[in-house]
């Protein structure tokens, strides 16, 4: 039987980026609403700015 490698690393820690999915799908369902009741509304964007999200991987800056 054969041990995947990764098994003994532990949890890996990547860093990521938040898009905010939660904020995004609120947005949506609210412009959606919002057209219905109105059709005559014109389209709307809306701009949600990501969040970094550091962990282990974020090497700290060059000096």
């Amino acid at each position: 039987m054969r041990v995947a490698l990764f098994a003994v690393l532990g949890p890996i820690s990547l860093t990521s980026v938040d898009q905010a999915g939660h904020h995004i799908g609120a947005n949506a369902a609210r412009l959606l609403l919002d057209r219905i009741a109105d059709r005559t509304r014109p389209s709307a964007q809306v701009k949600l700015s990501p969040t970094l999200v550091p962990r282990r991987t974020t090497a700290p800056p060059p000096t």
